[in-house]
């Protein structure tokens, strides 16, 4: 996939639309979208979740009909409702801040759903940040939080979860044999293995490795966090 900042932005869907399908990012064309098109960096591209007013949470590469659905405050009220049934292009896991960017009634709705991502256990550490004011002080916000993006490893996929895959971290990098060798166990000899994922775990950073010793390949895969993993 591609170099990217470990950041979100969650954009509120806007009333001007192209007349065809298209993934959402291009789809909307509001003034934010073309804010969003001016200053975002390539090498420093942040992961992008819409909350559309008809659709809910949903990722900005996900491709979507034009549609007429504005976000009063009584559709706000039945998405907070029903919040699991819109959450569907949720935050990934891993990411390092967001930027919640809409309305009043638009951030009402976003703060909800990143609040029930983090009483899930699903996101830690995460600083969260919100537009304020009239939309041109919006575009200000939106512009300098991209201009002040830098890029972050590698992504080479996700998991079923939405959590993010890195080709290195912490020194290491997928395909490289390791050895396991838990803190916490100095009595058991180091393991040999080998990376295949790399990822932000619940407690940090966690490599998915292959034991290579292992007699039975179905329960040959484990997590172990970087610290416990020695170089060969």
């Amino acid at each position: 996939m591609s170099t990217c900042s470990p950041a979100v932005i969650i954009l509120a869907c806007s009333a001007t639309k192209l007349t065809h399908a298209a993934p959402a990012l291009d789809l909307y064309q509001g003034v934010m979208y073309s804010t969003f098109r001016a200053n975002v960096k390539r090498e420093a591209r942040p992961h992008v979740v819409i909350l559309s007013a008809l659709h809910g949470f949903i990722p900005g590469d996900q491709v979507i009909e034009p549609y007429e659905q504005r976000l009063t405050p009584e559709r706000a009220n039945e998405m907070m409702a029903r919040l699991d049934d819109f959450m569907r292009g949720s935050i990934p896991a891993g990411s390092r801040k967001v930027l919640l960017a809409g309305g009043a009634e638009y951030r009402r709705v976003m703060r909800a759903a990143v609040e029930r991502q983090l009483a899930r256990g699903d996101l830690s550490g995460m600083k969260v940040t919100e537009t304020s004011g009239g939309i041109g002080y919006q575009r200000q916000q939106l512009g300098a939080f991209l201009r002040g993006l830098v890029s972050g490893p590698e992504i080479v996929g996700r998991q079923p979860n939405g959590t993010l895959l890195y080709r290195t971290m912490g020194g290491f990098s997928v395909g490289q044999n390791v050895n396991v060798a838990y803190r916490t166990r100095p009595d058991l000899p180091a393991m040999p293995a080998r990376i295949a994922e790399l990822f932000q775990g619940p407690v940090g950073p966690t490599a998915n490795v292959y034991l290579l010793g292992s007699k039975n390949p179905d329960k040959a895969y484990s997590w172990v966090g970087l610290g416990d993993l020695q170089a060969t």
